[in-house]
């Protein structure tokens, strides 16, 4: 299966973490680990595409809009506010063509 197509352990992973966010408040750290970790995979079968599913824009979107949005008056989201940066991370290096792996931290790139 393309990782183009819909996923559905994907949209599983977002009810289990963003949409149980939103719904009951309750931020489950293992469940964004887990939709992370499935994001990053995902990755690495997206580089050399020129185009990235909806599905997987929505949920990066959605995963740091959500945590950002209840961080404000959630103090136990507040502490985990780091978690809406990296899936940032993950759209922009979707974005740009680049895994996880790829790239160091404050190492410029050689072209």
């Amino acid at each position: 299966m393309s990782e183009n197509h819909f996923d559905p352990m994907l949209e599983d992973l977002k009810k289990r973490s963003v949409d149980r966010r939103l719904e009951a408040d309750i931020f489950d750290a293992s469940a964004f680990e887990a939709l992370k970790d499935h994001l990053w995979r995902k990755a690495k079968g997206l580089k050399r595409k020129s185009s990235i599913s909806k599905q997987v824009l929505f949920i990066l979107r959605s995963a740091a809009a959500t945590i950002r949005s209840r961080a404000g008056y959630l103090p136990n989201v507040h502490e985990q506010l780091h978690w809406a940066s990296h899936f940032e991370l993950i759209l922009d290096r979707l974005i740009a063509g680049e895994r996880l792996d790829e790239r160091q931290p404050g190492v410029p790139r050689i072209v």
